[in-house]
């Protein structure tokens, strides 16, 4: 076929092809919509890390575990201990928290509290029942890693009312 029959036969092509169906239709482009979905539970810390109170309610409402907790077995209430947010470690607490829920090192709240010195979190936390005898995996109870005096006698006057673990 030479060069001016392909020609001649294209020109065919598009004269039959304009106001064809096909060419009357609008252009589509398809697009893939790429959606990031997070996992509930990494939302329900992150929400509670940002101190959102509404959005944590919300998500609770929603079917939130309160007590989830992410790879390293942290949940939102050790998060809040670590932060030193009072507010939502009572907040937590006041919406069923579990205060002696350990991590994967058997650290409980009261462990962090107690080790980052946060004295008004540790009160807190006692006062709405977490064991003081707790035994992380290095057989640490919160008394052995607290580091401020203020701390180790909040907690060993603790101890020595619940009699729950020896003085050290």
């Amino acid at each position: 076929m030479k060069m001016a029959d392909a020609k001649q036969k294209r020109n065919e092509q598009l004269k039959r092809w304009i106001g064809s169906e096909t060419d009357l239709e609008p252009p589509v482009v398809k697009r893939q919509k790429t959606k990031v979905k997070f996992d509930d539970g990494a939302v329900f810390l992150a929400a509670c890390s940002s101190g959102d109170t509404d959005e944590v309610l919300k998500l609770l409402h929603r079917g939130a575990d309160i007590n989830y907790a992410n790879v390293d077995g942290l949940t939102a209430l050790h998060q809040a201990c670590i932060d030193d947010n009072v507010d939502m470690v009572k907040f937590l607490v006041e919406n069923g928290a579990n205060i002696n829920q350990p991590d994967n090192e058997g650290w409980i709240p009261l462990h962090a509290a107690a080790s980052c010195g946060y004295l008004d979190i540790a009160e807190f936390l006692i006062g709405h029942g977490a064991h003081v005898g707790a035994v992380n995996s290095e057989g640490d109870t919160p008394l052995d890693i607290a580091e401020e005096e203020a701390m180790e006698e909040l907690l060993q006057n603790e101890v020595n009312r619940q009699g729950s673990v020896k003085a050290v």
